[in-house]
């Protein structure tokens, strides 16, 4: 059993805040200060200028830099790019069931006669929980013992086909101490554990740096962000941070990450055993993934212009989609060169050099007020007015889809409250005369704006871009 002390410890890690979110498919994250707007002297409403930015980066600096390297690994490696495939196929299918006519925001719900399309969707959510693994723990991680590989089907498109293709995924045994019971659980090993376990490894060592400390100080371990140590160490319980990142780095340039993952683990464990040097297997493993990389350089820049083609006719996401995939081939063509580029730059101790090679994506601060009305402000570090306006209207794209799902707009406004992503931080006037429509059912600006001014919001143009070809 654990003891008073051990208890007492976990449960204070379980206690923290969640301090920042990076949002997949939609290129930001949001950072919670645990701020008054009035701790930083800002007066309600009052814009936050640069130097009060660079303060609140200051004081974020950690959690900013973790949410940054999620933002890397979806723009740069090849799960990456695959998640946003596969979303960009279930938004199509989603794109199915919109009435044409510009004068209403309503989607239908999805058509269960349909069976293709059915099927279609059915197989692409289930090929994206596959590569995505398991998720956030139900409590405390004590230890892994064995693991298994299974064999699962994914689905990818092919023109306008779906192709099946097996890929190896481990089952990763665990014991979790929940509630005062030990419960043995399984948990699938990808994308999930990688991107979090990286990211938590990589602000640990930045934190250490930036602060000048003597140690690592390891707030989270026994959760979610400690699965990839705990499984490279089950695996080779002398490996060192340096070597399972690389590992894990590399990994994500392979469908099925998870068991790359522990073959390159095993591969280090036979190297360094057998008496070659940690570097001298490093170099191997890099050098051995850039080849690979290389090799399919074209394909992957043509998956890029395949992406741009679809939205080829639809303003703003043209505009956004055009930012995303030039800076996915800029950092595919880097990871090319550098295939573990993240880890090499932290480890040396030249992290603040990775946003020159890779920008930083738009991000949100959010303040503790309860006032919502411009509470929180919303930014962008590396893009021009023009491209973060058309990466908002992704946003709320975004957001759309995924607050329907299946359900038709009337079944959800029954149901469901759906707040703009953009409340807290919108400045428009309508948003402040009209709460109940931008805090419930914000799609429905899309109809008050084609019925009055035309001059649509964030949210009422992407409304417009679901519904096809537009000039909104």
């Amino acid at each position: 059993m654990i003891d008073a002390d051990k208890l007492e410890e976990l449960n204070s890690r379980f206690k923290k805040d969640i301090a920042a979110t990076y949002f997949i498919s939609k290129y930001y994250f949001s950072v919670n200060t645990n701020k008054l707007r009035a701790d930083i002297g800002l007066l309600p409403e009052q814009e936050i200028d640069l130097v009060l930015q660079r303060k609140i980066q200051a004081q974020n600096f950690t959690s900013l830099f973790h949410e940054y390297i999620h933002y890397i690994h979806e723009i740069s490696t090849v799960i990456g790019n695959i998640g946003l495939s596969l979303d960009l196929i279930l938004k199509s299918i989603f794109s199915n069931y919109f009435s044409s006519h510009l004068d209403n925001c309503e989607y239908n719900g999805f058509d269960f006669s349909n069976r293709e399309l059915l099927d279609k969707y059915s197989k692409i959510y289930a090929t994206k929980e596959v590569i995505n693994g398991g998720g956030i723990l139900e409590g405390f991680l004590i230890d892994i013992n064995l693991f298994l590989l299974k064999r699962q089907d994914v689905y990818l498109l092919d023109g306008n086909n779906l192709i099946s293709i097996k890929i190896i995924v481990p089952m990763v045994n665990s014991k979790l101490f929940i509630n005062g019971t030990y419960k043995a659980v399984q948990l699938p090993f990808g994308k999930f554990y990688i991107y979090e376990g990286m990211a938590y490894e990589l602000d640990r060592i930045v934190h250490k740096q930036v602060n000048e400390l003597s140690d690592i100080k390891d707030e989270l371990r026994s959760t979610e962000y400690t699965v990839l140590r705990s499984l490279a160490k089950f695996i080779y319980p002398d490996i060192d941070t340096e070597c399972y990142l690389v590992a894990a780095s590399l990994s994500l340039s392979y469908l099925d990450s998870g068991s790359v993952f522990i073959s390159f683990i095993e591969k280090i464990k036979a190297a360094i055993e057998g008496g070659i040097t940690k570097q001298e297997i490093l170099v191997i493993l890099k050098t051995e993934t850039g080849a690979i990389l290389i090799s399919k350089l074209n394909d992957f820049n043509e998956a890029q212009d395949e992406i741009m083609e679809i939205f080829k006719k639809r303003k703003q996401l043209y505009k956004a989609f055009s930012t995303i995939t030039e800076e996915a081939k800029k950092g595919y063509l880097l990871r090319c060169k550098y295939p573990a580029f993240e880890i090499d730059f932290v480890i040396s101790g030249d992290y603040i050099k990775l946003p020159d090679l890779v920008p930083v994506c738009d991000y949100m601060y959010i303040f503790k007020d309860t006032q919502e009305y411009m509470r929180d402000f919303l930014g962008t570090a590396s893009y021009t007015d023009e491209q973060s306006q058309a990466l908002k209207v992704l946003i709320a794209y975004d957001h759309y889809q995924k607050a329907h799902w299946i359900k038709s707009t009337k079944e959800i406004e029954k149901i469901e409250k759906s707040k703009c992503p953009f409340f807290s931080c919108c400045n428009l006037a309508y948003r402040k005369n009209n709460e109940s429509i931008c805090a419930e059912k914000p799609w429905r600006t899309f109809e008050i704006s084609y019925n009055t001014d035309k001059k649509y919001c964030w949210y009422g143009q992407a409304v417009g871009e679901f519904k096809g070809p537009n000039e909104l």
